[in-house]
């Protein structure tokens, strides 16, 4: 069965959140934000992990996690009172502090009550394989016997390679092994998987749920991002792999679907925040893949506090650098090279949908040298750029005409931009180069 959707209510440090699956679950959040809560509840909710009395966050309410399962190969479970063979299975489990675990299985618009017996019984469909952040010896040891023991439950003969790889681990187990040598041979026996998997056109692991925390961990880049190739066919031939990951060569806006941003706040908890509809259509979706793919630093915008959209290469360096001066820059704020005008409401429109805090950065553009098709060009698109904002979580800042007659106080002429870059570096790194006061106040505002 795949897990399709979990409401997760007074666990951890959770108050009460939803989630919705995809089989690549993609999960993204500042450190202590609650990414290890949302994936121990998966965990107990399968029947995986035990409970504990500091799960619950409040010990004065119950403790429930209800999710939907799809039962793929329509399944029936013969329980003790009841058949369940729906397309679509709920289960919920009910804890207090001092009592026993209530298990349900939901039929005919029913919660019905069963065993932990007969809710384990379902469970066990959806096999299950963590890798936690830091994988010793004894975790790697476990890792590879569960995964022999679901090989081996489906009947399937496991490929030569993996073979070859246990034989490996079994001879590193009266040495001393450093921590980054496991994760190396997790990370062969992901390729070895993936390989054979594509081969079969189907996963060996079936419908297996591989939870991988931080899987970027002692992987330079890019074994990173083979590893998430890897990741990405064994999902599509039907393998559910959650992961937690600080890494942007795990982000791929094609599978936007799968991000889920976990933010905690004081008053209310952990929350995840995800968008399942249509993202862009028509030509957008060739303009922006293009624009943000070819620079894999805008990777970064999902995991940034805030994120400052500019439109090129001269915006990026110069506020980069005259935030430091001026004492103001923040290191998880990311400053992103949106390439063009243009393009920054389609920026602005992921992070709306995403609710990233932002603020958009632009030239107005009315350069006295401009004529009047190009003045009135540019004000349509920096119409455009403000009616995308939306105030409850971005803003914006205009430069007066662009950050070059903004440093130098001056109107440029059109001859004067070449070199931009080079140029408005070398201006504002001399140590007699005074800020002027207008473009402080944009800029403090900025990292405001």
């Amino acid at each position: 069965m795949y897990l399709k959707k979990l409401k997760i209510k007074n666990w951890q440090c959770i108050d009460e959140t939803e989630i919705k699956f995809e089989n690549l679950m993609l999960f993204i959040g500042q450190s202590n934000s609650g990414k290890s809560s949302i994936m121990s509840a998966i965990m107990f909710f399968l029947g995986y992990r035990n409970f504990r009395s500091k799960d619950i966050r409040d010990e004065e309410q119950p403790l429930i996690i209800e999710g939907r399962f799809y039962n793929y190969y329509n399944k029936t479970f013969h329980l003790k009172n009841i058949d369940v063979s729906n397309k679509n299975i709920w289960l919920k489990v009910e804890k207090n502090l001092e009592e026993e675990a209530r298990y349900f299985v939901l039929v005919d618009n029913r919660w019905n009550r069963i065993s932990e017996k007969e809710y384990i019984t379902i469970t066990e469909s959806t096999p299950l394989l963590y890798i936690p952040s830091f994988s010793d010896r004894e975790q790697s040891c476990f890792f590879i016997n569960s995964l022999l023991n679901i090989l081996e439950s489906k009947k399937i003969n496991r490929p030569e390679t993996i073979d070859e790889m246990i034989d490996t681990f079994n001879k590193l187990q009266s040495d001393y092994v450093s921590r980054g040598l496991y994760r190396n041979l997790i990370f062969e026996i992901f390729r070895s998987l993936a390989i054979y998997s594509k081969k079969k056109k189907h996963s060996l692991l079936d419908n297996s749920l591989i939870i991988f925390e931080e899987p970027e961990l002692y992987l330079h880049p890019q074994k990173e991002k083979e590893l998430f190739e890897n990741m990405c066919l064994l999902t599509k031939l039907g393998c559910q792999i959650y992961v937690t990951t600080h890494s942007s060569n795990f982000i791929n806006l094609y599978m936007y679907k799968s991000i889920c941003i976990v933010r905690k706040e004081e008053s209310i908890g952990t929350k995840v925040f995800q968008f399942k509809g249509f993202l862009f259509s028509g030509d957008e979706v060739k303009n922006f893949n293009m624009n943000y793919w070819i620079n894999p630093d805008r990777g970064e915008l999902f995991f940034a506090k805030k994120v400052i959209l500019v439109e090129g290469q001269t915006d990026k360096i110069v506020l980069g650098y005259l935030s430091k001066r001026l004492g103001i820059y923040k290191y998880d704020y990311s400053i992103l090279e949106c390439g063009s005008k243009s393009l920054i409401p389609q920026f602005i429109k992921l992070l709306n949908v995403f609710k990233i805090p932002y603020v958009a950065v632009y030239d107005k553009d009315n350069h006295f040298w401009r004529t009047p098709e190009e003045i009135e060009n540019s004000k349509q698109k920096n119409k455009t750029i403000k009616n995308s904002v939306n105030k409850e979580i971005g803003t914006w800042v205009e430069f007066e005409n662009d950050i070059e007659e903004e440093i130098y106080q001056e109107n440029r002429e059109r001859k004067n931009y070449k070199n931009k870059p080079f140029y408005a570096l070398k201006t504002v790194t001399d140590s007699k180069y005074i800020i002027p006061k207008r473009l402080e106040i944009k800029i403090r505002k900025i990292f405001s």
